[in-house]
């Protein structure tokens, strides 16, 4: 069975549209592969209820310089800064928990929520749970440590932070160990609990409740959470809060990225309009093509031909013609030495009879005259004008060169040249 033909200008255009839809699907995953830092988890990119935006902005409000980190955390720390290490997941590898621990001065805060996203609003959570003492002794990356629940804090009988939280009632997370040192705690267990080694500061926050966005809507749980990581950092130290353990890991530069980011997205709009211009000059066209115009030739020919083409369009024609009389008329006297002095008409009466003597039919003062009348009446065709200029050329071989001279091969009539040869003879 023959195969029906598929005109080319279909195929064309079914190959530009999948090229465009690979180019602008490539850009958008360029620009949108890199990972979003939307969650409602317990991340400072988090505004739920356990998120942890809130004391990011307080921090910064403050004037601490604080970086929210998704690649090599410990390295931004500075001389005097703070690495926050905020309920990481389970799935973190130990390895890269050893690599945080092991920074010079680190608050981790133990995990003890988890939540469920909001269907109805974006950033919300819509449920919380408690999460099993287990996940908060893996968390802790020390060993032979103890999670307790107590219902109630009354005082606390160690507080070397100064301020006094107000965690609600209902199950207060705190933490035994006879490796950490009580920094905030009381006979049931530790809010904050200390571990050294060497020049190493490792402070454990047991309970995330004060630090959490709904925790700061308390002020002492606000001030409280300043105050520990003001005791924490220097005077002019950062505070990190790392991100990377919670799966927000700065992915490497995109090069299409690069190219619509400023200064760069001025070239790429550049090339864009390039190619559009391209584009559109070798599209095809419509109706037929425009005729190139003439080439200019060179040479005499071409030089007289415009001339003749401006006078014409000028409407100069007959003056140029009756120029042209004058001037054979002239040339011929001052040729057949015309006597000194005599009038214009005393000169053309002079040729009339020099004619008449060479049997010449052409009558100079005629086609003088008739010259004269075209100028002064505004008329002048193409014919009588080219029969003037026929004329007084004929008039000029046959009075300088003789009857017999003149063949016709001017525009004069071949015929006439030969019988005046017949008489000359």
């Amino acid at each position: 069975m023959k195969m029906p033909d598929i005109p080319v200008s279909r195929v064309a255009a079914a190959w530009l549209a999948a090229v465009i839809i690979l180019v602008v699907g490539t850009i958008a995953l360029a620009l949108l592969g890199g990972g979003g830092t939307e969650t409602v988890g317990p991340s400072t990119f988090s505004r739920s209820a356990i998120g942890y935006a809130g004391i990011a902005d307080v921090m910064h409000r403050l004037g601490a310089r604080v970086v929210k980190s998704r690649k090599d955390s410990a390295a931004k720390l500075g001389a005097q800064g703070v690495l926050v290490v905020a309920e990481p997941s389970p799935g973190v590898s130990p390895q890269q928990m050893s690599t945080l621990m092991n920074a010079h001065t680190v608050l981790l805060v133990l995990p003890k929520w988890t939540g469920q996203a909001s269907p109805s609003h974006q950033g919300w959570i819509s449920s919380a749970e408690r999460l099993p003492d287990s996940m908060a002794r893996s968390a802790a990356q020390v060993a032979n440590i103890e999670v307790v629940r107590v219902p109630r804090v009354s005082s606390w009988s160690r507080n070397e932070i100064g301020r006094v939280p107000a965690i609600a009632e209902g199950g207060i997370q705190l933490i035994k160990s006879s490796r950490l040192r009580p920094v905030v705690g009381n006979d049931s267990g530790m809010l904050v609990g200390e571990l050294r080694s060497g020049a190493r500061r490792l402070w454990i926050l047991a309970d995330p409740d004060v630090m959490q966005n709904h925790g700061l809507a308390d002020p002492d749980n606000a001030v409280f959470s300043v105050a520990l990581l003001n005791a924490l950092r220097g005077a002019d130290g950062n505070v990190v809060f790392d991100e990377v353990v919670h799966g927000f890991e700065e992915k490497a530069s995109s090069p299409f990225r690069l190219l619509f980011e400023f200064p760069f997205v001025l070239a790429t709009i550049q090339g864009v309009v390039a190619a559009a211009l391209l584009l559109w000059a070798t599209m095809r066209r419509f109706g037929a093509p425009l005729s190139p115009p003439e080439v200019l030739q060179s040479g005499k020919r071409s030089l007289i031909e415009a001339t003749a083409n401006l006078l014409d369009v000028a409407r100069h024609r007959p003056i140029v013609i009756q120029r042209y009389v004058h001037a054979i008329v002239q040339d011929v006297a001052r040729q057949l030495h015309a006597p000194a002095g005599l009038s214009d008409v005393a000169l053309i009466e002079w040729l009339r009879r020099t004619g008449r003597a060479r049997e010449v039919e052409v009558d100079c003062g005629a086609v003088l005259s008739r010259a004269d009348e075209l100028v002064a009446g505004g008329r002048g065709g193409g014919a009588p004008l080219a029969t003037l200029a026929r004329d007084i050329f004929r008039w000029k071989r046959e009075v300088i060169d003789g009857v017999s001279g003149y063949s016709g091969v001017d525009g004069g009539d071949p015929q006439r040249g030969r019988q005046g040869s017949r008489r000359a003879g």
